[in-house]
């Protein structure tokens, strides 16, 4: 800043200098001025313009706010004569006054005058703190002084955050010099913060040894008894001595103890501070307070509102120094150990549920009983399995006399395999499964499912097609027989493919429960599971439906079928102009059939050709009924003879060894219908071309000629001398050079690549098309079956379904039949199911290879683990490993921060091997 003229003020004691540019002195520079004391130039400004002294900053603070906090008495006099004494209690954003400012600041000369001038002491900015909170809180004392000797007004009792009086905020800092000035100014012991608590609790929770004892001494000399103090209860009920063993000092703990504090008193929950250094593992603390008890064993076994004891707290929280220093002051150690809480567990529970295999070695080396269960009917196996404490487990199994408690279930049926399985501790189970636990419990696990809930079958089909294909495997029983033997049989189970008839007749008159024909089928090609629809279980389901019903329902259709079909192939051989003629009905039902079904009718191919044929057949018979002879009629038949042979090869796809073919050769049309606009435009184009050029040809004479030679030339009938070199030797081409060309290019595009890309489409990929086609013909026997259970009486279904059969393959049967309508021929030599061979594709063979290796290298780096092991244990080197009893996930594991931290478990080994040498 440049300065020029020097004014001395001869009526003052000082000479200023103010910067000549006087228009640079504005309403922004006044914050500065004042916190830096340019009292010359606040009162320029002053001069100026009054109202600049009463300003505010982006903060809400005044030129006051910031005169208090640099100390300057003589700025502040001059603001406050100006503005008025009501700026001296203005607040900005946080709340704040010029007093919490200059307290803040630890400016004792601002505070004095501000509370000289008429400040409230007692404002609370927006954290709800006021000076005098402030003061204690930032160990100021000479300014908590200031605060009572300057004003009168202050509150020694203020309430602040929480509730806080001054006095608990010097307790939390243990500042007794702020303590002594506040009771010596009025402050009360008896206030409570919004929790409850007395300056005792405050200070006991802050570990504040000193003002705790001054404290005391205070309620001493205003008539209250150390014992008396130390025992007051909180909302909560809670003591010093609870707070104080929740602040972990040990020094007030002991403190407390001294002065009488009780240490059974129980809080709200029936917590006691025993409990609370239980939980915390505070060894020492339990120390202190069992032994200012004179019944230690009443105390020990004292119990919360879970129900638990001082021991569950500390087994519960894997603290075993401490479970055993409990255990050694109970001589009742069994009663004590099989203590149960509110849920019915005892210390042996928590501590396999955690897998605090050293507490669990101690509990049963003092032979206590390991077959005692919760509320939830579970033992300590069932926790230990269930959390995937595999050395726990192994403990328990040891001390096992009786192998019911292996396979003893809880409430709700579970061993602990299922425990352990649905976890999925696959090291558990492989011990479980050794130690000769029972698995045989499929049915009632998937049975065993809320009624509200989806169908667990339904959920295996879509979630795990290969269990339930390992469900389906358990579905078949073969004899013990020979295979060859005429007493060979096989029976398949179909308990999980179709809901028991009963349901049927239930779901009648209880609206709430749903019967749907076929469910697990209706699945099975919802979600493309053609392993599940190809299984032996599944084949012999949909055959046993067949043979009940099916056949015979769809025969008896084909039989009806054949009423009106052979009678018009009758006419179309046999018919004469004045023949007497009689046409067949095969539409008289399809019309209500076709409303019934809706979309879903037209959507079948067969249904479209029936129509077809029905309406053909109806043109051509009808105008004979008259006598009337057209052209257009024969053409109707002749159209109504191809639909219906054509529809009645469509009624073949129900047959198993024959629809295949058929359902195909639609696959196949399909394919061909794709790619059919390419054809059509390509045969337009030519066909076109050649009916321009080829002006003297017969066949090319007209464009629907033209256009059906270019077709026949397509399919190879090129006609080439006849159509083409007899036209050029004879001077009947108009154009002979674009002819050839147009000729030559027709023949490259169209038969040669054309024709063999159609083939390509059509029979490229046959295996492909073979798998779709077989899981649309079994779709569409799901589909007729479940249609035909919608509309079949409960009585009829109930005399011809089948919850299991048995077949004999061995035993004489009609090999024709049995070839046309199941599409089985009996084989000469017979050999035994063998449900797990496949055809694996190569990938997979190659991904069978890679997990036989995992396996290996599994397999060889667990006994090199377990060789190490014992290494260890013979050296008597505890390893981090051995502390650690729970399920491996690798994908659990924390990433190391940095190389340096990490730190091997064999360390101690080598250093030992070292020393050894």
């Amino acid at each position: 800043m440049q300065f020029g003229k020097e004014f001395v003020r001869r009526n003052s004691f000082y000479k200023c200098v103010i910067n000549e540019e006087e228009g640079d002195l504005d309403s922004a520079d006044v914050f500065e001025l004042a916190f830096k004391g340019k009292a010359c130039a606040i009162d320029h400004l002053r001069r100026k313009s009054p109202e600049n002294l009463s300003f505010r900053d982006e903060n809400g603070a005044s030129p006051l706010h910031y005169a208090s906090a640099g100390g300057h008495v003589d700025i502040i006099r001059l603001i406050v004569s100006v503005v008025g004494p009501e700026e001296l209690n203005v607040q900005d954003e946080q709340g704040r006054t010029p007093l919490h400012w200059a307290v803040e600041q630890d400016q004792q000369q601002s505070c004095a005058l501000l509370l000289e001038l008429g400040a409230d002491p007692n404002i609370l900015n927006s954290a709800m703190m006021g000076p005098l909170h402030l003061a204690v809180t930032k160990r100021y004392n000479h300014l908590v002084e200031v605060l009572f000797q300057s004003s009168d007004k202050t509150d020694a009792n203020l309430k602040g955050d929480l509730g806080n009086t001054p006095v608990m905020m010097a307790c939390c800092g243990n500042n007794c010099q702020a303590l002594e000035y506040l009771f010596k100014h009025g402050a009360k012991m008896c206030v409570q913060n919004n929790l409850g608590h007395y300056p005792i609790h405050t200070v006991a929770f802050a570990g504040a040894k000193e003002a705790m004892e001054l404290v005391l001494k205070i309620g001493q000399e205003l008539g209250y008894s150390s014992t008396a103090q130390i025992n007051y209860l909180d909302k909560t009920k809670s003591t010093p001595l609870h707070l104080a063993v929740r602040g972990g000092n040990i020094e007030v703990i002991k403190l407390c103890i001294v002065k009488g504090a009780r240490v059974d008193q129980q809080q709200c929950d029936k917590s006691t501070a025993l409990h609370f250094a239980c939980t915390q593992g505070a060894l020492e603390a339990v120390k202190i307070m069992l032994s200012s008890y004179n019944k230690v064993e009443d105390i020990v076994n004292i119990r919360d509102g879970a129900n638990q004891t001082p021991l569950h707290r500390a087994t519960l929280f894997d603290h075993v120094e401490l479970a055993e220093y409990l255990i050694s002051k109970c001589n009742a150690v069994k009663e004590m150990l099989s203590d149960e809480d509110v849920e019915g567990c005892t210390p042996l529970h928590y501590a396999c549920k955690l897998g605090i295999h050293d507490s669990v070695k101690n509990m049963l080396g003092l032979n206590i009983s390991v077959g005692q269960k919760s509320r939830e009917k579970k033992s300590a196996l069932h926790f230990a399995a269930e959390y995937g404490r595999i050395n726990t487990c192994k403990r328990l199994l040891e001390t096992l006399t009786d192998s019911k408690m292996l396979n003893d279930w809880d409430e709700k049926g579970l061993t602990p395999l299922h425990l352990a399985s649905r976890a999925g501790h696959a090291q558990v189970v492989e011990l479980l499964l050794r130690s000769g636990a029972l698995f045989q419990r499929c049915a009632e696990a998937i049975k065993s499912f809320k009624e509200t809930s989806r169908c667990p079958v339904m959920d295996i089909i879509e979630f795990l097609p290969e269990s339930f294909k390992h469900l389906l495997d358990r579905c078949i029983l073969e004899s013990d027989h020979d295979a060859n033997s005429p007493d060979y049989h096989i029976e398949y189970d179909f308990r999980w493919l179709q809901a028991p008839i009963q349901l049927m007749k239930y779901s009648k008159t209880d609206k709430t429960m749903k019967y749907q024909p076929l469910a697990a089928m209706n699945a099975m090609v919802r979600y493309n599971r053609l392993e599940l629809l190809t299984h032996p279980v599944s084949r012999k389901y949909l055959e046993m439906k067949w043979k009940a019903y099916g056949s015979k329902v769809h025969l008896l259709n084909l039989a009806i079928y054949l009423l009106g079909l052979l009678p018009l192939t009758y006419l179309i051989l046999n018919l004469r102009p004045k023949q007497e003629v009689f046409g067949n009905n095969t539409s008289v039902i399809m019309v209500p059939v076709s409303f019934r079904e809706k979309v879903n009718y037209f959507t079948d191919l067969s249904n479209p050709a029936d129509w077809g044929a029905a309406i053909s057949s109806l043109v051509f018979v009808i105008p004979m009924f008259f006598n009337l002879e057209h052209t257009w009629q024969w053409e109707a038949g002749a159209f109504a003879i191809l639909t219906s042979w054509i529809g009645f090869l469509l009624y073949f796809q129900r047959f198993e060894r024959i629809g295949i073919y058929v359902v195909m050769f639609g696959g196949i049309v399909r394919t061909l219908m794709c790619i059919m606009i390419l054809f059509i435009f390509l045969l337009l184009a030519f066909g076109l071309a050649f009916y321009a050029l080829m002006l003297h040809q017969d066949e090319f004479s007209s464009i629907s000629l033209a256009l059906a030679q270019t077709f026949v030339m397509t399919v190879g009938e090129l006609n080439y001398q006849s159509t083409f070199l007899n036209a050029y030797e004879n001077s009947r081409m108009a154009f002979p050079g674009v002819t050839y060309l147009i000729f030559v290019l027709f023949v490259l595009l169209m038969p040669i690549l054309l024709m063999n890309l159609m083939i390509g489409l059509a029979v490229g990929d046959i295996a492909e098309v073979q798998r779709n086609a077989e899981l649309k013909r079994i779709a569409m026997q799901i589909d007729l079956h479940t249609a035909l259970e919608e509309k079949l009486p409960y009585w009829f279904l109930k005399r011809v379904d089948k919850p299991t059969i048995t077949i004999y393959p061995n035993k004489c049967k009609k090999v024709l039949m049995q070839a046309l309508i199941d599409g089985e021929i009996q084989n000469t030599v017979r050999t035994r199911l063998n449900l797990c061979s496949r055809q694996a594709q190569p990938l997979e063979r190659e991904l069978h290879k890679q997990k036989n290796r995992l396996k290996e290298m599994s397999s060889l780096l667990e006994k090199q683990h377990n060789l190490l092991k014992l290494i260890i244990q013979k050296m008597e080197i505890t390893s981090e490993a051995d502390e650690y009893d729970g399920p491996h996930n690798p994908g659990a594991l924390k990433q190391p921060t940095s190389c340096s931290s990490q730190k091997s478990k064999w360390v101690p080994l080598l250093q030992a091997i070292k020393a050894k040498k």
